[in-house]
């Protein structure tokens, strides 16, 4: 796990790099260069005007967006922006998926040039649903005193919080509107990108383990489990702010990290669901089944009420139960490390690639258009169902066990197994494409 893999400095020199600084004097200069070369090369004024708008809305964001990023430290001046870990493996899945997709059409002989246009659209969707989805479902945690700041929390998505499904739903509506302006067969484009797409996968859920995001459940030490840091920070950040990576805060919240874990009964009530061997919560007597009514002398009418108490990290621990049974002990440290849990993130990494494969090598057998993107997200759909298992970052939804990811999966099952009986009453492509797997 490496959140930030480095931080763009505050000031260079004394003068900021956001805010009324370098960068946004670097966005003045190109205005000028743009119009001088407007001028001198006889260029059109609608042209210098398209140009002028996109560095409008560049400078806005380094005036007024990008400062609101920067992380601080322990002193006033803050550390600078980080270059956030998963953003960048984003980055190289959306670069990788659009070379391997052109790569594709050089192939068939269709003009990449198309691709470049359709990625455009891809990515403003696909971004675009993936953070709203997530902004959907965690909605309380981006709730912040001021517009602003809630606005500024809604925007960190390079840091994690984006939606495989979300953007899944936003690239597969940027693909129908991107076939429909230009007449093309969005089925047809859409084979041709599914390689690409599952390529993107491989590459962001590396990010997710650069984040520490989309994690798994506790399991045996093995070679396939992992273990995250106390803090997702370095420690000039950590001193500053009291969070947690992303497994660590969970375990911790749900008193895994203190020798038990909590759970909820169908009343909602909170109890105690396991109890370490040889830990202190079991020397002082906590037991499994017990239902608890305060801890830290705080109510807890709820699972969240009794996470958000173990979550601040309380040097002692009291638990009270509904039958007037109290249990009390002092936490001695927590440990550096989450305990190990399933590496979700390279489990899903590794689908991502051999979905690549798999629908890279079905393109050339295909018999109607749109086989090779429907065979991606039915395997999508059916892995993403088995994979939230073993992954404890989601909970079950409206009463079931079923996370809202599973939910969808079985949507989008459905959706594919009703589309594939529409494609396949079809007229046949005349032969199978002249595109060989190994070509």
């Amino acid at each position: 796990m490496r959140q930030t893999l480095v931080f763009i400095p505050h000031e260079l020199f004394g003068i900021p790099v956001f805010g009324f600084g370098w960068a946004l004097a670097a966005l003045l200069v190109s205005a000028l260069v743009l119009l001088v070369l407007t001028y001198r090369q006889h260029r059109s004024f609608d042209e210098f005007f398209g140009y002028t708008v996109v560095l409008a809305i560049a400078a806005a964001a380094v005036y007024a967006v990008l400062p609101s990023l920067e992380v601080k430290g322990v002193g006033p001046t803050p550390l600078g922006l980080p270059i956030r870990g998963y953003g960048v493996f984003v980055l190289l899945g959306i670069v990788s998926g659009v070379a391997l997709s052109v790569y594709r059409t050089r192939q068939i002989g269709m003009d990449p040039e198309l691709i470049y246009s359709l990625a455009l659209w891809l990515f403003v969707f696909a971004i675009i649903g993936a953070r709203l989805f997530f902004i959907v479902q965690y909605w309380p945690s981006f709730v912040r005193p001021t517009l602003i700041e809630t606005v500024a929390a809604m925007l960190k998505f390079t840091e994690g919080g984006l939606v495989v499904y979300g953007s899944v739903i936003g690239g597969m509506l940027a693909l129908y509107l991107f076939s429909r302006k230009h007449l093309l067969n969005a089925f047809e484009l859409g084979d041709v990108i599914a390689p690409g797409m599952a390529l993107g996968v491989a590459f962001g859920r590396i990010g997710c383990l650069m984040n520490g995001c989309c994690h798994g459940g506790v399991c045996e030490p093995s070679s396939f489990a992992a273990t995250f840091p106390q803090h997702p920070y370095p420690a000039q950040v950590s001193a500053a702010l009291k969070q947690y990576s992303p497994p660590y805060g969970d375990q911790l919240a749900k008193g895994q990290l203190y020798g038990f874990r909590l759970a909820s009964d169908p009343d909602g009530t909170p109890f105690v669901a396991s109890v370490d061997a040889g830990s202190d919560a079991q020397k002082f007597g906590l037991r499994t089944g017990m239902l608890l009514s305060k801890i830290n002398n705080i109510d807890v009418a709820s699972l969240a009420d009794a996470k958000a108490i173990l979550g601040g990290a309380p040097l002692y621990i009291q638990l009270l139960t509904t039958n007037g049974d109290s249990i009390a002990w002092e936490v001695e440290g927590l440990p550096g490390r989450s305990l190990p849990t399933h590496a979700t993130q390279v489990y899903s990494s590794i689908n991502g690639l051999f979905m690549c494969l798999v629908v890279w090598f079905l393109y050339p057998f295909r018999r109607h258009h749109g086989e090779v993107l429907l065979a991606l997200l039915g395997m999508y759909s059916l892995t993403r169902f088995t994979l939230e298992a073993i992954r404890t970052d989601e909970v079950g939804q409206w009463g079931t066990p079923f996370t809202i990811s599973q939910l969808v999966s079985m949507i989008v099952l459905v959706f594919c197994v009703a589309v594939w009986s529409y494609v396949q009453r079809q007229p046949q492509l005349a032969a199978p494409s002249h595109v060989t797997a190994s070509s």
